[in-house]
């Protein structure tokens, strides 16, 4: 695998997916997890790119490791465009 980009992982993500032909999938486990997070008072929504990279790790396209530094990376983007106002 090429290098984990530091900004435009929103694309990277939805490309990487296409390539390995990956979807987001909900199953009953993770719409109980999000019933579950709902009532801990948590407001916990992954994004589509988030659900993404899970969907990956969950195809085994990328392993533990690379799905925390995609999805840090994924996040410092956020929060990075955030803080400038630009989301």
């Amino acid at each position: 695998m090429t290098e984990i980009p530091k900004s435009g992982l929103k694309s990277f993500v939805a490309r990487l997916a296409k390539e390995h032909n990956v979807q987001i999938e909900t199953s009953n486990h993770s719409s109980l997890a999000r019933i579950i997070t709902r009532l801990s008072g948590d407001n916990v929504t992954p994004d589509e790119t988030e659900r993404l990279i899970i969907a990956l790790r969950k195809a085994k396209v990328i392993d533990d490791k690379l799905m925390v530094e995609i999805l840090g990376n994924y996040l410092n983007e956020l929060n990075g465009n955030r803080s400038e106002g630009n989301i």
